[in-house]
């Protein structure tokens, strides 16, 4: 594989890994992560001229649909998943009599 096309391979892959992050609903950022990584895992198998058509053709429409999807997802997103929120800390025993006292 030339250093130019794998150079652009890896900046793509970044850019999408980077939009699939941006999904704030928990299913969707993680399907959408899941499947950049197994669509790059399975181009690394791709010849040369099959990487820079990707390139050329596919991989920044593919790129700006997702940043599309991602805003349009947070336009129209709900409360978080239980898995996103955020517990509060456990106190212990002794903190919580402080607090009792308080």
């Amino acid at each position: 594989m030339s250093a130019a096309t794998q150079h652009s391979m890896a900046r793509l892959r970044t850019k999408m890994l980077r939009a699939a992050k941006t999904f704030p609903d928990y299913n969707f950022r993680n399907y959408f992560v899941r499947h950049v990584k197994d669509q790059f895992a399975e181009m690394e198998r791709w010849t040369v001229e099959e990487q820079r058509r990707f390139l050329a053709q596919e991989g920044a429409n593919k790129l700006c649909e997702m940043r599309r999807m991602a805003l349009v997802n947070r336009m129209f997103s709900t409360s978080p998943v239980f898995l996103e929120k955020r517990a509060a800390p456990h106190c212990t025993g002794a903190e919580q009599q402080t607090k009792e006292r308080e």
